[in-house]
């Protein structure tokens, strides 16, 4: 994960860009849901 704090909020790496989020707990939230979606297809396949 890779990201900083500004004055608007967090600026969180999400698949090659930047996007603001409200706060950091946000972006931690959805990169652990993103890891685990990844983790279900692999399981899968």
């Amino acid at each position: 994960m890779k990201g900083y704090n500004t004055q608007n909020g967090y600026m969180g790496f999400v698949n090659g860009r930047y996007i603001l989020f409200c706060s950091e707990s946000e972006y931690v939230e959805l990169m652990q849901e993103d890891d685990t979606a990844e983790a279900s297809a692999e399981l899968v396949a």
